[in-house]
């Protein structure tokens, strides 16, 4: 089973702004442990949503940027 850890962005976050050190020391030791304990596979974090690519909500039919096929008619 795979996990994935998200936090609600902020202005600071979609910045780039790093966590304080005392998040950071709280994080890298939840880390150890479940490296410990053999369940970690992978610990890379995301990007802000600000280097994503942005889409609208297209009318029925219409391509988004994230959606670059034709739509099939039905």
């Amino acid at each position: 089973m795979r996990f994935m850890i998200l936090i609600k962005a902020t202005r600071d976050s979609e910045a780039g702004a790093m966590p304080s050190e005392h998040l950071l020391t709280e994080m890298g030791r939840f880390n150890e442990e479940l490296v410990k304990a053999g369940v970690m596979l992978a610990g890379e974090g995301l990007q802000p949503s600000s280097k994503g690519p942005a889409s609208d909500s297209p009318e029925p039919g219409e391509r988004s940027s994230t959606d670059p096929s034709p739509k099939r008619a039905s």
